[in-house]
């Protein structure tokens, strides 16, 4: 008698606690997700409260090498600006008109770099919409039909467009080769040649 009934707490105790899991997972699916405490910024540091898939979005704006920060002007800054540099306003002027968010390192450049730099904003607007119509859940896979060749930075490029080497190189012509030995060199950024020109290791 007591062997069965043994048994029977033990059939009962592997049937009840698998089901009271299983159960509790669920809810726990079904609450929101907890906000978390995050820190964001390199040279003036903020802390703030959020979800955490905006700290994840923080983190990655954060990497210099996967992201890069731009800005849409104003007429209101294009007018302060004249104030000090009126070179420089016309150029914000020419990023204004063709509705273009951009650093003060493309800003410098941008008479030069203007035709990839509207091709980039045509790509990346395509890509975006494919992005938005991907099913919730997954894959999360981009087709193949998306163009990005004009887009810089980006990961596998075999020049310096879009990154932190371009201005100086349009500026001082060599110095790039001076500082990262081997990198590929782009001769089209301020009315050089066209293609690209390896450059030797020292």
């Amino acid at each position: 008698l007591k062997a069965q009934r043994l048994l029977l707490v033990l059939s009962l105790a592997l049937t009840l606690v698998p089901n009271m899991a299983f159960v509790r997972s669920l809810r726990r699916c079904g609450e929101k997700v907890p906000d978390i405490f995050m820190q964001f910024g390199l040279e003036q540091q903020f802390r703030f409260v959020s979800h955490p898939g905006v700290f994840a979005v923080s983190k990655i704006l954060e990497m210099r090498t996967i992201s890069q920060m731009r800005a849409n002007f104003t007429e209101e800054n294009i007018e302060k600006i004249k104030g000090f540099d009126p070179d420089l306003a016309r150029k914000a002027q020419i990023a204004y008109d063709n509705k273009l968010p951009v650093n003060f390192q493309q800003l410098e450049l941008i008479e030069d770099i203007l035709p990839r730099l509207l091709d980039e904003k045509k790509q990346l607007g395509a890509a975006r919409e494919s992005a938005a119509k991907l099913p919730a859940g997954g894959p999360y896979e981009l087709p193949k039909s998306v163009d990005v060749s004009a887009c810089r930075p980006i990961p596998g490029q075999k020049d310096i467009q879009g990154t932190l080497m371009e201005l100086p190189e349009a500026k001082y012509p060599g110095l790039t080769a001076k500082v990262v030995p081997g990198i590929a060199q782009v001769q089209q950024i301020a009315g050089g040649s066209s293609g690209t020109a390896p450059v030797k290791k020292e």
